[in-house]
């Protein structure tokens, strides 16, 4: 009679038991799933970074044009700029190609995939910011007259980027 008790409750453990791993078992199925599936993002505003990058730096090489992109982002992190990447990139008189091309439909195709792979892998924290945390940036063929007020902190490719501690001298 004690033996057979005993089985029941050894029998009854062991169904506990591999009752519990299977429930742990789904519940990491579905964590690991969570974190593997691709990160959401707002379409919009990949579009409008994705779009800078091509239109800014497409002929740099891949860090040049994560550099471009994360001043974008950069600004958007910043109090003196606006809060979303669209409103970033078209305010008036920021990235030149925003006024001064009639048609800005990417015409490059593998440029243009790289810009929106590029654009994702910044959006979603991917990449390291290779500006040093830059908010201004211009090509290496003009010297406007801000980048006196800047700290340059990184040069990539035809490119020189600079930080700015959000203050304009008089």
């Amino acid at each position: 009679m004690i033996n057979m008790k005993y089985s029941r409750f050894v029998m009854s453990r062991k169904i506990n038991i591999i009752s519990g791993i299977l429930s742990m078992s789904v519940v990491a199925g579905f964590v690991a799933a969570a974190m593997m599936s691709a990160p959401t993002l707002d379409v919009k505003e990949h579009e409008c970074l994705a779009m800078n990058i091509y239109h800014e730096s497409r002929g740099e090489r891949v860090e040049g044009q994560i550099a471009v992109a994360q001043v974008t982002i950069n600004r958007v992190n910043h109090e003196e700029w606006p809060s979303s990447i669209c409103e970033v990139v078209y305010q008036p008189y920021q990235f030149s190609w925003t006024h001064l091309i009639k048609d800005p439909s990417p015409i490059d195709p593998k440029a243009w995939s790289d810009a929106k792979v590029i654009a994702r892998d910044v959006m979603i924290g991917n990449v390291e910011d290779p500006s040093k945390g830059a908010v201004f940036y211009h090509a290496n063929w003009v010297n406007p007259d801000w980048a006196k007020q800047m700290d340059l902190s990184k040069v990539i490719g035809n490119h020189l980027f600079y930080t700015w501690d959000g203050t304009w001298d008089d």
